[in-house]
């Protein structure tokens, strides 16, 4: 009798080896970041909540506009059904979770799924949504369609009819060529690093930290459900190009219908997502068997858990973190070539502040989490009532972002302090 043998997979993460000059991953000619399910959820969230702007346009539209230029690269040379399994394939590997388009055609299409990570870990998060939240499938679909069948973006309908999230047995997607109903964005520049030399972490394990996680990035891939659970949260390999539009489309509604005061409140909402970011992920990090054995024997000060935290993610995509300064009064962090200055400068040129809400919001929590809990001590405090106690509006540190790699300086740098 013979036996069917599963496809090979079209995808390889092994193909893309990590960038240590630069700190980052780079995959069909997007950077790619890793983001914990917290901090994702909450971004969308706060988007969401501000009700009094139409934000599924630019949230689909983002998601889109990133996965097209990616899967662009991708499917180069592939036939039709060797494109639909790519398209699959990074998907999983992402820990995005399953998608089947075999049955797309020219006109679209309906597609099912059981298995989403936004509709998974927002109902993990926040219960029950009274609304479809898996936007982001809805714009890697458009995109697949786009891309496979020779279409602009700005010619098909893309929308999510089920959601299992909002209780649904399934998610449900479907996309069609009809009238554009998501923003659609100019063409980017190409992607373009800063090489200004690295102030080094002064602390002498760095190396060792680093080096032991280098590689990591090869192992965290899409399990048989399509999840990346991991540091005691769930992560995603994310399109940094799509996480940050959303931001920076965000404070541009928010701009459009509260002028200065809607741009202030966007900031804060932002850093306040950056701050559950690195509350969650860094507490997961800080409290992982792989921190225990490959980190912790190499502290002896709150200082030097700051230190291996950066050491680490420095491994992660999101640029090289630094330490100018740091106590528990005041810090300075750096980073080279951050993921959101980047984006930012890709898609919309010099910006006039600085715009990376997501490092600097990460800064504050670490400082919280080091300063003002016993993570350090072996306290466990990654829960949402742990959050709710250590949000930044009930804080002790403040956050002020003093240089922009968008602005013209030559890293971003953040001040942390009392």
């Amino acid at each position: 009798m013979w036996m069917t043998k599963a496809p090979m997979p079209m995808f390889d993460i092994r193909k893309y080896p990590y960038n240590e000059e630069r700190n980052c991953i780079v995959i069909g000619g997007e950077a790619m970041i890793f983001h914990c399910h917290h901090y994702l959820n909450y971004l969308q969230r706060s988007i969401l909540d501000a009700d009094y702007i139409d934000s599924r346009p630019f949230i689909i539209g983002s998601a889109a506009d990133a996965a097209f230029y990616q899967l662009t690269d991708l499917c180069r040379g592939l036939s039709i059904n060797e494109a639909k399994q790519m398209v699959a394939d990074v998907y999983k590997t992402f820990g995005y979770g399953l998608i089947n388009i075999k049955g797309m055609t020219p006109s679209g299409g309906r597609f099912e799924t059981y298995k989403s990570f936004y509709s998974k870990t927002w109902r993990m998060k926040f219960g029950s949504s009274k609304r479809p939240v898996d936007y982001f499938t809805t714009g890697f679909i458009a995109a697949a369609y786009a891309v496979i069948y020779g279409l602009p973006l700005d010619q098909i309908f893309a929308e999510q009819l089920s959601c299992m999230a909002c209780g649904d047995d399934r998610n449900v997607h479907v996309v069609r060529a009809k009238e554009c109903n998501f923003s659609v964005y100019p063409p980017k520049n190409p992607l373009k690093f800063n090489n200004t030399p690295k102030l080094p972490i002064n602390w002498e394990h760095e190396e060792t930290v680093t080096r032991s996680f280098l590689g990591a990035h090869e192992n965290m891939v899409g399990n048989e459900e399509g999840y990346i659970p991991a540091f005691g949260v769930y992560i995603t390999r994310n399109l940094s190009d799509f996480i940050n539009r959303l931001q920076f489309e965000f404070v541009r509604a928010m701009q459009d219908v509260g002028g200065e005061y809607g741009e202030q409140l966007a900031s804060e909402l932002l850093l306040e997502a950056g701050h559950a970011c690195g509350f969650f992920t860094y507490g997961g990090v800080m409290t992982s068997d792989e921190w225990n054995l490959m980190v912790k024997p190499y502290l002896h000060t709150p200082e030097d858990w700051i230190k291996g935290l950066a050491s680490l993610i420095n491994t992660m995509g999101w640029g090289y973190h630094t330490i100018v300064e740091v106590s528990r009064e005041r810090a300075i962090f750096r980073n080279y070539n951050d993921f959101e200055d980047l984006s930012y400068m890709r898609m919309y040129g010099v910006a006039e502040k600085p715009v990376h809400w997501a490092n600097s919001g990460g800064f504050t929590g670490l400082m919280q989490l080091i300063y003002n809990t016993d993570l350090i001590n072996g306290e466990v405090i990654d829960t949402e009532e742990g959050f709710r106690n250590m949000r930044r509006s009930k804080a002790k540190y403040k956050t002020r972002m003093l240089k922009s790699i968008a602005c013209g300086d030559n890293y971003l740098e953040a001040e942390i302090s009392t």
